[in-house]
């Protein structure tokens, strides 16, 4: 006997709400949909007529920076922000009787759902100071102009107000062009969306103003130092006033930007600080965006 086709559209109707149903569960629960596709085969009998149903599913989630964001608490503390994703699935269906033509369906959903938002450079990770470097440019120097061990670059990672990262850079223009690059152990594609700067304990004239933040997908420490291995990012405030202490010690707000893209790596330069002064220093620049 064989299946009428209002019956079909009634298998096909309850196959598509359970696979959204999933999918919207999958979403709501923040999983993360990358880019993939799978295919599933099986027979179903209804008296003396089987059916057999091949699904192919392909899923996309697709980051969407956020831009008001806020990172932090009254008690100047770093916390997470969950911003929003949207994931659209293709399904197809192709059903064969044993007394009709294949039948094939195509439906594509969309659901929305959200996206963790996480501190990509973390204490531990990868990190060398830089000095007399642009954004595009080669590594014009490495180490060798800190002010002593308690000031090196890893301070500016490791989530403590407490400590610093000064740069002395070159005696033409103290400070200026230094920075650092890193590589995060969290994850080897994050894609970066946002930076939160801190000042350090003293001397605000050393405060870094405006910074530029490249990416890379290489961690071999030679490629890393040429130019040619780095794309721009961003290139704006660090969030500090220019004209107003923010205070010591102190969190600012966090600057973010549009990005897509994931990195290995990223090299962060600074491009200004707020008056003079022999050095640039920062108790923390943390990179944050998605995993």
């Amino acid at each position: 006997m064989a299946i009428g086709r209002s019956k079909l559209f009634r298998i096909f109707l309850g196959i598509s709400i359970f696979c959204i149903s999933c999918a919207v569960i999958a979403v709501a629960m923040g999983i993360t949909l990358k880019a993939k596709s799978s295919s599933t085969t099986k027979d179903v009998t209804y008296g003396n007529t089987t059916v057999t149903i091949s699904e192919t599913t392909s899923s996309t989630t697709v980051p969407k920076a956020i831009t008001n964001d806020t990172m932090m608490t009254t008690s100047s503390q770093p916390i997470t922000v969950i911003t929003t994703t949207t994931a659209t699935t293709t399904l197809t269906f192709t059903m064969m009787t044993t007394s009709s033509q294949p039948i094939t369906i195509t439906t594509t959903m969309t659901t929305t759902g959200t996206l963790p938002w996480n501190k990509i450079t973390r204490a531990g990770d990868t990190i060398v100071g830089i000095y007399s470097t642009l954004a595009g440019g080669s590594i014009g120097g490495s180490d060798g102009v800190f002010s002593n061990s308690q000031e090196y670059p890893s301070m500016a990672i490791d989530g403590s107000t407490t400590t610093k990262y000064l740069n002395f850079g070159t005696l033409s223009n103290p400070g200026i062009n230094t920075g650092f690059y890193v590589i995060p152990k969290i994850s080897n594609a994050s894609i970066a969306c946002s930076i939160l700067f801190a000042t350090a304990n003293d001397f605000p004239q050393r405060d870094p103003i405006t910074v530029t933040l490249e990416g890379s997908n290489t961690t071999s420490t030679n490629t890393l130092m040429s130019g040619s291995s780095w794309t721009l990012i961003y290139n704006g405030s660090t969030g500090i006033n220019a004209l107003v202490d923010p205070g010591r010690n102190t969190y600012v707000p966090p600057q973010n930007f549009s990005n897509a893209k994931a990195y290995a790596a990223y090299r962060l330069l600074i491009t200004s600080k707020r008056s003079s002064e022999y050095s640039v220093q920062y108790s923390e620049a943390q990179i944050w965006g998605y995993i």
